[in-house]
């Protein structure tokens, strides 16, 4: 999926959970595939806890989005 959703006002809050919505997930599908429960994807979702590392590669392997844009929202493959 290429994100052409360079918002520099998005936290990481927020590009977990687009990024989820745009690869047409639903919370327990990306908790299935990132080996945590559904409540952990809304805590990490909500700000109330972050990922590990190895569940934020996961995240965006899953969603398929680069590790640069879920981390900084910088995406930097794209042109422009």
């Amino acid at each position: 999926m290429t994100m052409m959703l360079d918002n520099p006002a998005w936290t990481l809050v927020d590009r977990l959970k687009k990024s989820r919505l745009l690869a047409g997930l639903e919370q327990s599908d990306l908790a299935d595939a990132c080996g945590v429960s559904r409540n952990t994807i809304s805590n990490w979702e909500t700000g109330r806890s972050e990922p590990s590392a190895s569940a934020f590669v996961r995240w965006a392997r899953t969603t398929g989005v680069t590790l640069e844009w879920l981390a900084e929202g910088i995406d930097y493959g794209s042109e422009g």
